[in-house]
């Protein structure tokens, strides 16, 4: 059962789409929950347990993706967010933590969207309705792999108190 449901999934053949626009990455995506940054103009931005990823270049996203053989998708998200914000989003939290802040807390932010927001599929469908999904490509996919598993809040909050303990 999937919580979200992607139409289309594109190979990745060229990386270099990734230079330009705005993505939702999306790692371990056939795992419950899975883990989401932001990458804009080839610029990474994510919130971890252990910290926070600030504008690193998507060559080495990549390298760590392909290295450790990481199901990972890219979706296109049709919006005019500008670095700047993402930037001043991120820069408000220091690190996730088990029932204040997950990945998805500053991303919900930075589109505006963080009050009706509280999983991957909610910023998923969010999107839909908005017509704001362009491509969608993966890397790494396992085979018939066709979108989010389904999974809700529980599952977000143990796996955030899961990895502050080996913290």
């Amino acid at each position: 059962m999937y919580s979200f449901q992607f139409d289309t999934i594109n190979s990745l053949n060229d990386k270099s789409v990734l230079n330009t626009g705005c993505y939702l990455c999306i790692w371990h995506a056939n795992k419950i929950p899975p883990h989401i940054g932001l990458l804009i103009d080839g610029s990474y931005f994510s919130l971890k347990v252990k910290g926070k990823d600030t504008a690193i270049p998507v060559t080495e996203i990549l390298k760590i993706i392909n290295r450790k053989e990481i199901c990972t998708l890219f979706v296109e998200v049709e919006n005019e967010v500008v670095k700047s914000k993402i930037v001043e989003v991120f820069a408000k939290y220091s690190n996730a933590e088990a029932y204040k802040f997950s990945c998805l807390t500053p991303i919900a932010e930075v589109f505006d969207t963080n009050q009706n927001v509280y999983m991957l599929a909610d910023l998923l469908n969010s999107f839909k309705e908005k017509r704001q999904i362009g491509k969608v490509f993966g890397l790494n996919l396992i085979p018939d792999f066709k979108g989010i598993p389904q999974y809700g809040k529980e599952e977000i909050e143990a796996r955030l108190k899961a990895l502050s303990k080996t913290l």
